[in-house]
């Protein structure tokens, strides 16, 4: 073909194809997640967000209405939990990847949040965090509510913020909660409490064992439910971020905080069969309670209490888009 002939044939490929030459960059660039921080003000402490969603998207979840909010548990802050930044292992990507503008917070002293003296971030307090967080990101993004989701003890404190705020909250995951607890978790809580006798810090010091305990190792199941990789660098990262801990787990001394005649939005339960933290004897009267009755109770086989980083991760985030995205 001669070089004219060759042109020609272009020009017409272009002339019928106009985008073919320029579609893969532009995809490319659409599915990129924009991470960015911001702070708010709560009673003069500064609370951290981490924001996550598809760039170029910001202006369109006032019309879509895909915000969630995601709490942490006990020990560990937002980031490590929730944006674990190894393979697929990150819920917030998974979200965002969705069409999600998806935040995580750091209650007041955890990770980037500021440290304080005046309470022990106690689930009270972590819910006037949260109220402040929710205010924050409904005004920027032009929204009336959020999908908010509570890890462990996050779910005390999402729940807690549910109930006291039903008009804010669209739609609530449980994840691993507990109600009244075990009476084996109720006298651990009392051992932890009593401290040999010794004043109680107001925070606690972690290790690499507090990290790893959340996980099924192959006492419990057939086999390990984790990757080694991933468990190393999730303890890594929490204990960058979180060296220290407030005692926040005085308040399950006073269990039960959730009340599921006050909870009224659609809610889903999810946790692991293998879960020291929830129990399906605890919860099955939890949710057969609940005072709405758009709800999902969801058990995961083989999982325990850091089932979103377990092997079987995928179905915990899909389950978790399948609840939210329902209309």
């Amino acid at each position: 073909m001669s070089i004219i002939s060759r042109l020609a044939a272009l020009a017409l490929a272009l002339m019928v194809f106009p985008w073919a030459g320029v579609r893969a960059g532009n995809a490319t660039a659409a599915n990129s997640i924009s991470g960015k921080a911001h702070y708010v003000l709560r009673d003069g402490l500064r609370i951290y967000l981490w924001e996550k969603h598809k760039a170029g998207l910001q202006d369109s979840f006032a019309t879509t209405g895909k915000v969630a909010l995601l709490v942490h548990g006990g020990t560990w802050s937002g980031r490590p939990d929730f944006d674990l930044q190894i393979r697929d292992y990150s819920l917030m990507d998974w979200l965002a990847k969705n069409g999600y503008d998806v935040w995580a917070i750091d209650i007041h002293g955890y990770g980037h949040s500021d440290k304080t003296d005046k309470d022990w971030s106690g689930v009270q307090s972590a819910a006037a965090d949260i109220d402040a967080a929710v205010e924050y990101i409904t005004k920027l993004r032009g929204v009336r509510t959020v999908d908010l989701l509570g890890w462990s003890a996050g779910t005390q404190r999402a729940g807690l913020y549910a109930m006291q705020h039903p008009e804010r909250v669209a739609k609530l995951i449980l994840y691993a909660p507990h109600w009244k607890g075990s009476a084996e978790y109720r006298e651990r809580v009392r051992k932890r409490i009593d401290n040999g006798g010794k004043p109680l810090g107001q925070y606690r010091i972690n290790t690499e064992m507090d990290a790893r305990s959340d996980f099924v190792d192959g006492e419990l199941a057939l086999h390990p439910q984790f990757e080694e990789d991933v468990v190393a660098f999730y303890a890594k990262e929490a204990l960058r971020t979180d060296p220290q801990s407030p005692n926040a787990f005085v308040d399950n001394a006073h269990l039960p905080i959730l009340d599921p005649l006050q909870i009224t939005m659609p809610t889903m339960i999810i946790f692991g069969e293998y879960d020291y933290f929830a129990r399906e004897e605890d919860l099955v009267p939890f949710f057969s309670q609940l005072k709405t009755r758009d709800k999902r109770f969801v058990l995961l086989p083989n999982g325990g209490h850091a089932l979103i980083l377990e092997k079987d991760h995928r179905r915990f985030q899909r389950d978790v888009l399948s609840f939210f995205d329902r209309p």
